[in-house]
């Protein structure tokens, strides 16, 4: 089913965000806003006590920050500390906004479902919300490959990111959290790539489909990630907290969109019998 076309079983109303793909539509109503919402989010994360003192930064042994330099410039050296901290902070910030995007996208087909309005296959809606997402977890794994370890040439830091140097697979929880998130970022470019009508028309609606419901993998590594970096440590931490928001919220929204769309096909089918 192509976006804005409607089956005479679904219920009416249009899909939340419509199925307008005008791109100056899509811009000023979905594009704009998701921006503005995540700069905010940024600056307050970055900005605020509150999520400076959340402390959940990276694992424990893996996040140390450099010693100071042996040359006595204690003022280089401080710059340094706090220029490794805002890395820091902004690599977190951007984290869970990706988090929090991607969860959207697990809200909207539930959403619809709850207010009786058309699931069609692809809706612009969740398209561009996935795109934005994937968007900022690319600048979220470029950032976070200057926060851990000791100043190195850069493809070094990322060697040392996901092997010892005795050159076997790192499998501590530091590993394990970057090998979870290399393949979330596989799975997230991937879903980026075909995130348009040209790849729906060329791979058809069921094909498409399909490999969009990687989502839901991908929402687990994610969730994986941030367990391994050190979430579960830091109970009290507020973005601690947000995971658990984010993670309840989309699952309660997945149980009640399975239940709804099952109680209608049932519904549908007494009544075609």
């Amino acid at each position: 089913m192509q976006p804005g076309t409607q089956s005479s079983k679904q219920p009416r109303g249009q899909p939340l965000g419509g199925t307008n793909g005008d791109l100056r539509h899509r811009f000023l109503h979905i594009h704009v806003p998701l921006a503005l919402t995540s700069a905010v989010v940024l600056f307050l994360w970055i900005s605020l006590p509150l999520f400076q003192a959340a402390g959940h930064q990276g694992p424990p042994a893996s996040g140390a920050i450099p010693p100071m330099d042996q040359s006595g410039d204690q003022t280089a050296n401080l710059d340094g500390i706090q220029d490794r901290l805002l890395i820091r902070r902004f690599t977190t910030a951007t984290g869970y906004i990706a988090l929090g995007l991607l969860g959207l996208t697990l809200l909207i087909g539930p959403a619809n479902l709850l207010l009786r309005r058309r699931t069609p296959v692809s809706s612009y809606l969740t398209r561009d919300v996935g795109m934005w997402a994937a968007i900022v977890s690319v600048v979220h794994v470029i950032a976070g490959l200057f926060v851990h370890g000791p100043p190195a040439p850069l493809g070094e830091r990322i060697l040392r990111y996901f092997f010892a140097p005795d050159g076997s697979p790192l499998t501590d929880t530091f590993g394990w959290g970057n090998w979870t998130g290399v393949a979330a970022t596989v799975i997230v470019v991937g879903l980026l790539a075909i995130s348009s009508d040209a790849a729906l028309r060329k791979l058809k609606a069921r094909t498409w489909k399909n490999l969009q419901r990687l989502n839901y993998g991908l929402f687990a590594l994610v969730i994986a990630h941030a367990i391994f970096y050190g979430a579960l440590l830091r109970v009290t931490s507020i973005s601690t907290l947000l995971l658990g928001l984010i993670v309840i919220a989309a699952f309660i929204g997945q149980v009640v969109g399975v239940w709804l769309w099952r109680w209608r096909h049932a519904r549908t089918t007494a009544r075609l019998a």
